[in-house]
């Protein structure tokens, strides 16, 4: 499957590896101490391992070039490279992460959840996922001792909304406009007029599925009902698990290898974790991708939200526990290619 192409340094032995079936080719040059790699193929993901044998790992680098700096650490020590491509007719699946501060106001939420599909569609972007109550917010959250006023409950009910219902209505013919499946957390009322915390999975074709959060924490149980366990969603892009924020670390049970055993691809949360836990943050998402071996696509809040101050930094993170990008605490939108692969027509 691949030409082996040797070039020595004194600085750092490397191998290239080139792929033959569609001829993309990498080619390094030395500059200054610096090892340039580039290669001509725009669906070409670049990993290095330490041996032949691996164990390779995707660069952190979504396209050509790529410049690798040296360090004490390399000097003196081979490291390997090579292009890795889709199967013929197929694509990488390209995932996004947004971070953003949901006002209570439903129209508002639903006009940036828009802005953020157009830019993550003009790049390519298959699948995004958006925070938890991105639709309408919730004023009436807060720690466990705070009880919620009438008013704040009265908003969170008059913008409660089935599903689907007319907010995943808007958001499917969105969604097909630009051709993107989305993942958004939203206050749900069902038949009965119970409220759920909820994460809702659509596409082009309309609503896939939801989650309903199932483990409740500070005054959650104030607003909502909980869920009753995990479900993986069939999809177009594969199999699909939902995680609502305080689920990633349920008393120290991890849903991604649950959902895992149930046969998901792909761990998509939607969040709004506190400043207060900032500590755990990286090790929760991190762990639920690790003991998973699934890539792990984590939506955050940040600013206020009710009565509490959430953390953003929404994350992509591999199957290896590698946070390939985040956003900081500030609004914003992180895409990455992950090495799952789908129909390259869809």
């Amino acid at each position: 499957m691949f030409n082996v192409l040797l070039m020595f340094s004194l600085l750092l032995p490397t191998v290239l590896l080139r792929h033959t079936v569609t001829a993309a080719e990498l080619q390094g040059v030395m500059d200054q101490g610096f090892l340039n790699l580039s290669w001509d193929a725009p669906d070409a993901k670049l990993e290095e391992a330490p041996t032949l044998a691996g164990p390779w790992q995707t660069v952190i680098a979504t396209g050509s070039p790529y410049r690798l700096r040296p360090s004490a650490s390399i000097t003196n020590r081979c490291r390997f490279y090579r292009l890795k491509m889709p199967a013929p007719g197929k694509k990488w699946l390209t995932v996004a992460a947004v971070t953003m501060t949901s006002q209570t106001n439903t129209e508002a939420n639903l006009q940036t959840l828009f802005s953020f599909m157009e830019r993550a569609s003009s790049n390519h972007v298959d699948l995004i996922v958006f925070p938890e109550v991105a639709l309408q917010g919730c004023p009436a959250w807060g720690p466990s001792s705070y009880i919620p006023t009438a008013q704040e409950m009265a908003y969170v009910r008059q913008t409660a909304e089935t599903i689907p219902g007319q907010s995943t209505s808007n958001l499917v013919a969105k969604a097909k406009e630009l051709n993107v499946f989305v993942v958004f957390g939203m206050t749900e009322q069902d038949t009965a007029g119970l409220l759920y915390n909820a994460n809702v999975f659509l596409g082009p074709e309309g609503v896939i599925g939801k989650h309903r959060k199932t483990f409740l924490v500070e005054n959650d149980s104030r607003i909502w009902r909980s869920g009753s366990g995990y479900a993986v969603l069939d999809s177009p892009l594969g199999k699909i698990g939902l995680m609502i924020c305080a689920e990633l670390w349920s008393n120290g049970n991890l849903p991604g290898p649950v959902l895992a055993r149930q046969g998901a691809d792909l761990l998509l949360t939607s969040s709004a974790w506190w400043n207060r836990d900032a500590s755990s943050w990286d090790a929760v998402t991190v762990a639920n991708a690790v003991q998973s071996k699934r890539w792990h696509v984590v939506s955050q809040q940040v600013g206020a939200v009710g009565h509490a101050q959430c953390y953003g930094h929404s994350q992509i993170v591999d199957p290896l526990g590698r946070i390939v990008c985040d956003t900081g605490a500030k609004e914003g939108l992180v895409m990455w290619p992950t090495d799952i692969m789908i129909d390259a027509s869809r």
